[in-house]
């Protein structure tokens, strides 16, 4: 399972990989068997020294940080591809984090819940879509490479895991914020229609008439909710999109 995420990667000897949550090293040691200069944050400082005593600093290509992933630079080592387990419980801000990264995401691989893996690859009108399947397209393009079992882990969790690609989008400009909150509010209770959603941030005669306004979110793909978001601005002659900001 590590041998093909390390293949995922696609890197280059010349290319950095900015590895998140190393513990141990099981994944580090063979991205630096690869030729491959690693940086990794590491918030435990027990695994830092653990780290640290296994590939002793200025030895390898491997340097160390310890620093939580969600307030460290991730921009610092310049253009990067990414590889981690993450955390449930932190999956989401963390993706936040390298989506806030630009151009210097050159791609990201990642091993994380199979829920959470489900969600990022979601289309519209199944299941699993929603804020989080919006937001990751709009950044990049993801796939759901392979699925890792409990018995793959030394302490098997008790939930199933996926590793997922993250390919960038370079040929779009950069994402406008207002347009992520526009999509979290239209989100805000999924069940509801997008009119009720919305509520509050655009004008009633603005929501009045639209032919979405009694959908749900999870019924548009992030091109309907990108021309809905335009037309509404339109309409309400607001620069930012919504009220609430």
């Amino acid at each position: 399972m590590l041998a093909r995420i390390v293949s995922a990667l696609g890197a280059q000897p010349t290319d950095t990989i900015l590895e998140i949550g190393p513990g141990k090293g099981a994944l580090t040691g063979l991205l630096l068997e690869a030729g491959l200069r690693v940086e990794a944050i590491e918030v435990d400082p027990t695994m830092v020294e653990h780290l640290e005593t296994t590939w002793p600093p200025g030895t390898s290509a491997l340097r160390v940080h310890c620093q939580d992933v969600l307030e460290a630079d991730l921009t610092h080592w310049g253009t990067v591809t990414v590889a981690g387990n993450l955390p449930y419980y932190i999956t989401s801000p963390i993706l936040r984090r390298l989506f806030q990264m630009g151009a210097s995401l050159r791609r990201a691989v990642l091993l994380m819940q199979l829920e959470v893996a489900e969600r990022l690859v979601a289309k519209p009108g199944s299941r699993d879509y929603g804020f989080l399947s919006v937001l990751t397209q709009m950044h990049a393009k993801p796939e759901l490479l392979f699925r890792v079992p409990p018995g793959a882990f030394h302490i098997p969790p008790k939930v199933q895991s996926a590793v997922v690609r993250l390919n960038p989008h370079r040929e779009t400009p950069s994402v406008d914020e207002h347009f992520v909150e526009f999509v979290g509010n239209c989100f805000a209770q999924k069940r509801k229609m997008l009119r009720n959603n919305l509520k509050g941030h655009f004008a009633a005669t603005s929501l009045d008439g639209l032919p979405e306004g009694k959908l749900r979110a999870e019924q548009l793909s992030l091109e309907e909710l990108r021309g809905l978001w335009e037309r509404l601005r339109r309409l309400d002659g607001s620069d930012t999109g919504t009220t609430a900001i």
